[in-house]
This record gives C-alpha cells, structure tokens and sequence, in this order.
C-alpha cells in the first residue's frame, strides 16, 4: 500500500535537478552491461526418445507449476537404456513470473520493493526489499508508513539520501511510451493505492513489474483507469541503458512455453528432405 505526494506539474515541471526554469533533462548517464544466462547440457536425444519426449515434457512442464528452483535429477531410465542422470533447472511457474523483481513481503512495502527492483536491475547494485525498507524508515514517519505505506516524497528522500536523483513527473499515457527509463507508477486498484514498475509501454498495452502479482501486462484503458498520471523517475551514476526492466520479454503462457519448448514430433527424415541413396526401378 502508498501514500501519493504532491509531484510538478507541466506547467511548471522542474528538471532533475530541480531548475523550474528548464526542460526536464535526465543527466549523462553510463552503465555497465550485464546479462544473466543459462546453460543445460543433456545428451542427443534417440528417435525413440523423441517419439515420448512430448508426454514427457507435459509432465515436467506440470510440474514446473509447484516446484521451487533447483536442480532436480531426471532419471530417463524408463525411456533409454542406459541414458545418464541429467541435472535440469526446474523453475516453478509463480518463480517466473517475479524474474527480475523484487517481490515485497509486506503490505505496506511495495514502495521499497520497486526502488529495490530498479538499482538491481538498472543500476546494477544488489539491494534487498529489507535493506531499502530498514533505510527508509529511518527517513520517514514509521506509524504512517505502516497505516498508508511509502510516500513518493518519502521514496524521494531516501534516493537522495543515497546519492541518486529522483523526481515525480505528471504527464499523459502517449509521453511514457517516449520515456526510455524504467519509472515507478503509483495505481489505485479498488481502493488499494500500489507502486509498480513501468518497464515498457505501447500505444495499447503497457508491461508492469508488479511486486506483489509479478511481471505482468496492463491493457491502456485498464491501466489509465488507475494511474495518477505521475511518472516517478530515479537517475544517477551506474544507469545501464541496455538494462532489462526496458526490455521485457513477451507475456508468458503456456502457448508460448509450448512453441519454445515443444519436443519435434515423431517424423520420417524423408520429411526433411533426406532420400535413401538408391532406388528400385522396374
């Protein structure tokens, strides 16, 4: 749960810095680029193995919806003589689908959650939802942050208090779509007054890093419906503009997974236009 603050409007909107008399320009900012990524090595599979690859994969693909993170022996005895124990990933679907977040533990800690989320990913920093929550009750009233959560003036203050640049910026749907920098929204769902991550937005969809649901896709009219129309920006030293908050993937589903992660289906190689070296003829 947030509290909302006051923030500049476009008749007299501030720059970073705060000048009222200048555009709003986010400074020069370099980062480093860094990447996540990972390998699984398994052995050539048989025909036979293919031909029982997609029950299988249905399977594990069932079980992807429970299971937690980590590496779980596969035992193919069952479907090749002989074949090796194979260490595989396993991510659970909910896991997925908080890649790249921070996921707050609290009612009221969604605000640290999304401040966390971008100097880790942004910034490239290594920073926890405790850590940011710890610090900034130190900056801000403890009783209020408990009954309404985090102010972006609270989440203001402890940014600057840490050397970043922070400002709120009212502005319509179409100007997000130019914004080149993942930005924080407060939204106000039933009542409920959340912060989430903008990470991309399109003319008709916009994708949030949402830290209590997880990465998720908004369509425009149910996303204006409760947005404030308030962009809250952080800059600073470190920025990496490659970085993956602005580049999500796609939405994830089980037709996705399924087109990424198919086994190829029982087929002859004459399919694939290998012929036998010889013919008959009569």
């Amino acid at each position: 749960m947030a509290a909302a603050a006051a923030v500049p409007t476009a008749a007299n909107k501030p720059s970073v810095r705060g000048r009222a008399d200048a555009p709003v320009v986010l400074p020069s900012l370099i980062g480093s680029v860094f990447s996540a990524k990972r390998h699984i090595l398994m052995s050539p599979p048989s025909a036979f193995q293919l031909s029982i690859a997609a029950p299988v994969s249905a399977l594990l693909l069932a079980g992807c919806m429970t299971a937690p993170a980590q590496d779980a022996p596969l035992w193919l005895g069952q479907t090749a003589e002989g074949a090796r124990i194979t260490p595989v990933a396993l991510t659970s679907w909910k896991d997925r689908k908080f890649v790249g977040l921070v996921r707050q533990r609290t009612d009221f800690s969604c605000g640290a959650a999304v401040m966390a989320t971008i100097f880790n990913e942004a910034f490239g920093r290594s920073t926890t939802e405790q850590q940011v929550l710890v610090n900034m009750l130190k900056i801000a009233d403890p009783d209020i942050v408990r009954e309404k959560g985090f102010s972006l003036l609270d989440m203001k203050n402890y940014a600057l208090s840490i050397g970043m640049e922070a400002e709120g910026y009212r502005l319509e749907y179409d100007k997000l779509i130019e914004l080149e920098l993942p930005s924080i929204a407060l939204l106000d769902i039933k009542g409920y007054k959340h912060f989430v991550v903008i990470r991309k937005t399109w003319p008709d969809r916009i994708a949030i890093g949402d830290p209590a649901l997880g990465n998720r896709t908004m369509s425009r009219p149910e996303f204006e419906k409760s947005w404030n129309n308030v962009a809250f920006v952080i800059a600073g030293e470190g920025y990496d503009p490659g970085n993956a908050l602005i580049n999500p993937p796609s939405p994830l589903s089980a037709r996705r997974l399924l087109a990424l992660h198919a086994a190829l289906p029982a087929a002859e190689t004459a399919e694939f236009g290998n012929q036998a070296a010889f013919s008959f003829s009569f």
